[in-house]
This record gives structure tokens, sequence and C-alpha cells, in this order.
């Protein structure tokens, strides 16, 4: 039995119904990366990225990523920003002093794990050229460490190491 609390139809509904589904493009990293970021630096992979060419300029663009995620320093955290066309979306949290806006993050230490960050947002298309979203990554620690993609940080070979998979999933509604 289902229990539905509530239901959102912010941006998708139209006189007559929902909107319809235009397109669906996905892209998938299934090697490892890793970079080492200094402190207050960010890494933007050059993989995964996923492009998509709206039909409509007021057409909206469900963008959808699993990005496992592991750091080499202890007690520390990993930060996801999805860019669009390479600058930040506004899905991030309010300026406040000098703090880091980001979207999402994770807290990641035990060199035989990974997490992996969730990221889900309704962006507006805005225009009807091909748009590329990507990912900006940075962490919190106050030296320079590195971010792993797709791996633990120890790569000793023994089954209980996990290599993972990463994603980005743009739907066009109109």
């Amino acid at each position: 039995a289902a229990n539905i609390v509530g239901v959102c139809t912010s941006g998708l509904t139209k006189t007559g119904g929902f909107g319809k589904v235009l397109q669906v493009v996905q892209t998938t990293k299934t090697d490892t990366a890793s970079n080492s970021t200094a402190s207050g630096g960010a890494w933007t992979p050059t993989t995964p990225k996923c492009s998509i060419t709206p039909s409509n300029a007021n057409n909206k663009i469900l963008i959808q990523a699993t990005i496992p995620l592991a750091i080499a320093q202890d007690q520390h955290n990993i930060y996801l920003t999805v860019l669009k066309d390479g600058s930040a979306m506004s899905f991030i949290g309010d300026a406040d002093g000098n703090m880091t806006r980001t979207t999402v993050g994770t807290f990641n230490y035990n060199n035989y794990r990974f997490q992996s960050v969730h990221y889900n947002y309704l962006d507006t298309a805005g225009g009807t050229s091909e748009i590329e979203y990507s990912l900006k990554l940075t962490h919190d620690s106050g030296s320079t460490t590195t971010i792993y993609m797709n791996r633990t940080e120890a790569t000793d070979n023994v089954d209980d190491r996990h290599r993972g998979a990463a994603n980005i999933i743009l739907t066009e509604y109109a």
C-alpha cells in the first residue's frame, strides 16, 4: 500500500496534465579517476559530462547524477556542484561570508570504502543550443588531498575493495 504525503507539480504541470518527456540522454563513467586537489581548490573532471539540446527554451531539464567518491583525508568531506556550460547553477547554498557555495556533500573517510553523492534538480533550459552539464568537486581539508572517483583509496587487490560507476542522466520535459 502506498502512502502519498504530497505531490510536487512545480514546473511540470500544464492544463490537462503533466509535461511530456521529449528526450533522455545518459553518460556513464566506469573507469576510475583521482585528483590531487589543493585546499580551497576544485577538481572539474573531464568525465562524466552529459549534453542535451532542448527543443524549447522554456522546457525543463531534469538532471540526475550518482557519483561514487572517496577522499584521502581522515574526517573530511567532498562536495559536488553541477555545472551548466561551465558555470555553477542556481541550485547551490546561499552566500554567507567566505563560506563556499555548493549543492551536496558527503562525509567520507575510510580507505576501504567510498560513498555515492546523488544529485537531482529540475533546470529550465533557457535556450535551444546544446547544454553541457558537468561536475565540480571540492573538499574541506586544510591541505592538498586526493579525491577519488569510482574507487576506494585502498587499491590492494582483495575482494572487499570496490569499484563504482558514475552517471549523469538528463531528461527534457515539454
